[in-house]
């Protein structure tokens, strides 16, 4: 089955006057999108990527050099491209190597809500920056946070659209200063 990852590359062809480092967060930034089967384990590329290894060649968790899509925007890439329930982690690369990891988090309540029968994937869900040393703990308390959502949809408190709203807002808020993209 692996650990996918979704793996976002600044392109290189973006305004010339932005610079290297400082636009990581950049709105207007495009990306071209490439897939990694074992990437996702450990956040093992935040190690392995880098200008001497771009793709983590010879690695295990090679990234495919063939992209998936091109010149996206990351909120196009959250929204139309991540599938939230199959990749198990997204990165973002500068172009100068710099990597920064995300937690992909599925909004899907289908196993948490009996009143909810099928869940998108792709597009539906939440990023949120990683710090690997509390993965355990932020899957943990992710968990925690569908299932009280799901048992407030199955008691009606809840509609299912206001619980993928409410389960957004619980992820901003832990989130505190980390970066956390949710497709709007």
């Amino acid at each position: 089955m692996g650990h996918r990852a979704l793996v976002a590359y600044r392109r290189d062809a973006d305004s010339p006057d932005s610079q290297a480092g400082s636009d990581l967060a950049a709105e207007d930034a495009r990306y071209d999108l490439h897939r990694s089967q074992w990437g996702g384990a450990g956040f093992a590329l935040l190690d392995h990527v880098s200008a001497e290894t771009p793709y983590a060649a010879d690695t295990q968790f090679a990234v495919d050099p063939d992209p998936v899509a091109t010149d996206c925007s990351l909120a196009d890439a959250a929204s139309d491209h991540l599938d939230y329930l199959h990749h198990e982690a997204f990165y973002r690369v500068s172009r100068d190597y710099e990597v920064t990891a995300y937690h992909v988090l599925w909004f899907g309540l289908e196993a948490d809500a009996d009143a909810v029968d099928r869940s998108e994937t792709v597009g539906h869900g939440g990023l949120i920056e990683a710090h690997p040393d509390d993965s355990d703990y932020l899957r943990g308390w992710f968990r925690g946070a569908k299932e009280v959502v799901g048992g407030m949809v199955d008691r009606d408190a809840l509609a299912p659209d206001a619980a993928v709203d409410a389960l957004a807002d619980r992820v901003e808020t832990w989130a505190d200063d980390r970066e956390v993209v949710v497709p709007g």
